[in-house]
């Protein structure tokens, strides 16, 4: 360990290492332990002995409690900058930790969403407080660099990489992460660039969005163009997966994620906004504290799943998003702990038996009466002006045919053979088909089956049908119930049989895609795996990557390599018993398919109940299209006769 003097003239003493990057070196130190050093060893701690004094004389460290500013100069033994002190950060963890639903369950395995919303409040809020009380811009806003408490307090690190301006000297930000980097500034020369305060909110927004739904890429999904659709190049053609001007963008979300409607339409309109492709409109993005405000409203709204306690979502979704994800993935997003308690709890209180009788009691509405008892004979019906004309036209074709008839006999019984033909004509006259009165009868048959169908829908509205049909319904959720026991201890046994099994998928789950090396596979790369639901060993297959765009046979078998190679460090400890979690996992998902059946028997009498007393009320009442269809018959048959 080292010995270095700080700017005020102080000694410290480095002592474990913290962390390792490509600058250089966090160390912790002897009898300090609320404060941590960074050490350059990448040869450029010269070029930013300026920039880091200044920070120091201007006391930024003091400004703002959520960034981890220097706060104070190290020199070496000979008088050399070599680094800074800075306050250390215990125990939090990288945003992307918490946002990829994988490594939250090792990283922040209590978390549930109000939690993510409640983190990417305040990442919003230390990016806000960083604008209004300094003049620094983060510049490389990136997963990364804002560490996570497992109160959701955020603290912004890699200070002394922002963009600071100290007297008449702008310091800059001269590196980018290219899928945080807005549209204007993809491919450029970041060195060469004053960073402004729009774009650290196109950056921010990208947090937000991936705090929010399950560690996504807003600019990752399908694109229905020519050619491969990287992110950074999404990015730089305003091609944003999610937003509802698909037409435009070309581009569709990666199954089985959160979507706009599930949000409110304040959040809504404010990614369409950061993530809006028209430069006119860059430095409209919402800013860090619009995104407070909007973030704070979105916690306060969001409501418990009536199915799964767990869960948590935005008061105006129509559905749960979390149970339709699971439900389409197979995999839990959240903990179990809760949804296991709450079920055991309405378990206690509800009563099969008391459940059953309560249904039985409530009895059938009885047998449909006839459509034809209830309707009134139509008022007023008269025979249309069409059909009326139609009837005098045949009634004088009619005559005039008979009196064709009679003549064309007379003058056959004088010898004119020839009469045949007028003989012919007017038995056509008399008994030939007529166009008008085809469609009359067309009419009529096109009325009765009308009446017919409408008929069938209401006896069956105001018949036993539909009480029966959900009264089987609710006997099948009985019979389901009793078995729920028998089918948890199936499962359980299951999971004994398989221990060596899921051994090797824990294993392989903690082997994050995230913070591997793997030749090929960039953060670009990363980011668009972890879009499409891949975060670890245990997602990568041979068909896991049909529909990732980009990832053709090279790339599979890179992946496929890292996996085997993981793979093969496993070791069975057939000391341990069944996994803890997916003995958890298997009594949540019991628990939660017994609360969905309880919920369903208890509103099951009320239902039926409701179901009856429509029926009975309504076979008094004929529907307006029962009436209307016995009318347009009646009418149909008087036009004919």
């Amino acid at each position: 360990m080292k010995t270095y003097r700080t700017g005020s003239g102080r000694t410290i003493r480095t002592a474990g290492i913290l962390g390792k990057g490509g600058e250089g070196t966090i160390f912790q130190l002897e009898g300090e332990a609320d404060l941590a050093a960074k050490i350059y060893t990448d040869g450029k701690h010269l070029d930013r002995e300026k920039k880091i004094k200044g920070m120091v004389s201007q006391e930024l460290h003091k400004r703002s409690k959520l960034v981890a500013f220097p706060v104070d100069t190290l020199m070496s033994d000979t008088g050399g900058f070599v680094g800074f002190l800075m306050r250390r950060i215990v125990g939090g963890k990288p945003t992307h930790e918490l946002y990829a639903p994988g490594s939250r369950k090792l990283e922040f395995p209590q978390a549930d969403f109000r939690f993510l919303a409640l983190t990417a409040t305040n990442v919003a809020r230390a990016v806000a407080d960083l604008h209004h009380n300094t003049n620094c811009i983060i510049g490389d806003i990136n997963h990364s660099g804002i560490l996570v408490g497992t109160n959701a307090i955020v603290t912004l690190i890699d200070a002394d990489s922002f963009q600071f301006q100290c007297e008449s000297t702008t310091h800059r930000c001269i590196v980018g992460t290219g899928e945080y980097t807005p549209p204007e500034l993809q491919g450029v020369p970041l060195g060469e660039i004053d960073r402004e305060h729009h774009h650290d909110a196109f950056g921010l927004a990208i947090l937000v969005f991936q705090l929010l739904f399950m560690g996504r890429h807003p600019f990752a999904g399908r694109y229905s163009g020519p050619g491969d659709m990287p992110i950074e190049r999404a990015i730089k053609e305003g091609r944003f997966a999610y937003s509802s001007r698909n037409t435009e963008t070309k581009m569709e979300p990666p199954p089985f994620v959160p979507t706009l409607s599930d949000l409110p339409p304040d959040m809504t309109s404010a990614f369409e906004r950061a993530f809006n492709a028209n430069p006119s409109l860059y430095r409209s993005r919402p800013s860090p504290a619009e995104w407070v405000s909007v973030l704070s409203r979105f916690e306060a709204e969001l409501i418990a799943c009536r199915i799964n306690p767990t869960h948590y979502h935005a008061k105006n979704a129509s559905v749960c998003p979390w149970c339709r994800l699971e439900s389409g993935m197979g995999v839990a997003l959240f903990p179990a702990s809760g949804a296991a308690t709450a079920g055991a709890s309405l378990r206690s209180n509800f009563d099969l038996t008391a459940a059953i009788a309560a249904i039985d009691r409530v009895l059938g509405p009885g047998p449909a009466p006839d459509a034809l008892q209830v309707v009134p004979a139509p008022a007023g019906l008269s025979r249309s002006a069409a059909a009326g004309e139609t009837h005098r036209g045949l009634m004088g074709r009619r005559i005039f045919g008979g009196l064709l008839a009679i003549g064309s006999i007379a003058v056959m019984t004088h010898g004119v053979p020839i009469a045949f033909l007028g003989l012919i004509f007017a038995a056509f006259l008399l008994f030939g088909g007529s166009d008008a009165l085809n469609k009359l009868k067309a009419a009529k048959t096109q009325a009765e089956r009308n009446w017919a169908q409408v008929a069938r829908e209401w006896e069956s509205e105001i018949g036993e049908s539909r009480f029966d049909r959900k009264k089987s319904e609710l006997r099948s959720l009985i019979t389901e119930h009793k078995g729920l026991p028998g089918l948890e201890k199936l499962r359980l046994d299951d999971l004994e049989r398989r221990r060596k099994e899921i051994q090797l998928q824990r294993f392989l789950e903690g082997h994050l895609i995230a913070r591997a090396k793997i030749p090929g596979i960039g953060d670009g790369r990363k980011a668009t795996l972890a879009s499409y639901g891949i975060e670890n060993a245990s997602d990568i297959t041979k068909g896991a990557f049909y529909s990732v765009p980009g990832f053709g046979p090279a790339m599979t078998s890179k992946l496929l390599s890292w996996r085997q190679s993981v793979e093969r460090k496993f070791v069975f400890n057939a000391s341990l018993g069944t996994d803890p979690t997916s003995i958890r996992q298997v009594r949540d998902e019991i628990s939660r398919r017994r609360m969905e059946i309880e919920q369903a028997l208890t509103r099951g009498p009320i239902e039926l109940e409701q179901i009856r007393t429509h029926a009975i009320t309504a076979r008094g009442r004929p529907t307006q299209q029962l009436l209307e269809a016995w009318r347009a018959l009646k009418q149909a048959e008087l036009d004919l006769t």
